[in-house]
């Protein structure tokens, strides 16, 4: 049987009615679109600064590859949604009435804590919203879903590697290339299919042009613009043994 308290001991008290309440409604509040401000803030600058600090130089290739890969890092994270909440992503696409709702509001806009913003269910909205554009993050037996899901889950350690060991000598020039050369073929290649399902199922169809090149063509573009990039730095890092296209 439990003691009971003493005069010495006293007993502990409950906390006040709406502590916890009040505690919550302190916690930091931002839009979405601020937090991911944030975090390319924190990864970008903080890479080139570091970088500076090392080497003494902001370098353009290190500069470009940085702000791609502090985006991948960030995706990484919805695609891992993806992955964890597709279930929630078909119910609120295909049977919008069925179960629990989604989240209300706008996502980018609405204001959250740093605990909510780490919500999968939150980032399950940039599928659901996408899946307009592409039906097929509404369904796991798509390419779209499948090629995201790996990515997410495939690149997010190597990229955060690459980001890092491009400033601090951690490797080698060959290792650091050939590690890269993984990554951004992967996401070139990968994009490249991901064209190709597009237009081959003709996803465009019903959707103003407009929208098209900033949801599909914008987004995904990304993914062919900078990878070739990595491909490049890579491919002299591999060839030349040295990392002065990076460090001066």
């Amino acid at each position: 049987m439990a003691p009971n308290p003493t005069a010495s001991e006293p007993a502990p008290t409950a906390a006040a009615p709406g502590t916890g309440a009040r505690a919550a409604s302190a916690a930091l509040r931002l839009p979405v679109w601020a937090w991911l401000s944030l975090w390319m803030g924190v990864w970008v600058g903080g890479s080139v600064a570091t970088h500076y600090a090392i080497h003494g130089v902001v370098n353009g290739w290190q500069v470009a590859l940085a702000f791609f890969l502090a985006i991948n890092l960030l995706i990484c994270v919805w695609e891992i949604s993806l992955f964890f909440r597709i279930a929630d992503i078909e119910r609120w696409f295909h049977r919008p009435g069925e179960g629990e709702p989604r989240p209300a509001g706008n996502l980018y806009t609405t204001p959250v804590t740093l605990r909510e913003l780490a919500s999968t269910r939150r980032w399950a909205l940039v599928w659901y919203g996408y899946a307009r554009y592409d039906p097929s993050y509404a369904d796991r037996r798509s390419f779209g879903f499948a090629i995201d899901v790996g990515n997410g889950f495939s690149t997010l350690l190597p990229s955060l590697f690459f980001l890092v060991a491009m400033s601090v000598p951690l490797v080698s020039p060959v290792v650091l290339g050939i590690v890269g050369l993984l990554i951004f073929y992967q996401k070139f290649y990968g994009t490249c299919l991901y064209f190709f399902t597009w237009f081959f199922n003709r996803r465009y169809a019903g959707h103003r042009l407009p929208n098209l090149l900033a949801m599909v063509g914008g987004t995904n573009g990304t993914w062919l613009v900078f990878p070739a990039i990595g491909l490049y730095v890579c491919l002299r890092l591999i060839l030349a043994n040295r990392f002065d296209l990076l460090w001066t």
